[in-house]
């Protein structure tokens, strides 16, 4: 699945419940492949922005099975950097 970044900018959502909180930082996407194409929001825990360009996710590498034999999604995908083609010299 293709993930395409074109902005560093992280949205900070602060939360608390009881005696606990924190901040949930996320940062805008679009995710594609043959199927459809939508805008998502990719988790970064206390990671840094993703730099702006073209990934791949790789599903195999992003799910397991739950508990109860239900498919988990990765809250933190791993992306790979899809390097961008480099013109031919002349």
């Amino acid at each position: 699945m293709r993930i395409t970044i074109t902005s560093t900018h992280v949205d900070e959502k602060k939360w608390e419940k009881g005696d606990r909180s924190g901040v949930i930082r996320t940062q805008e996407a679009t995710a594609e492949n043959k199927f459809f194409r939508n805008r998502v929001r990719l988790d970064l825990g206390k990671e840094p922005a993703y730099p702006v360009g073209e990934y791949e996710l790789d599903l195999e590498e992003n799910v397991s099975v739950g508990d109860f034999g239900d498919f988990k999604l990765a809250r933190k995908p791993k992306l790979h950097r899809v390097e961008a083609a480099k013109p031919k010299a002349a």
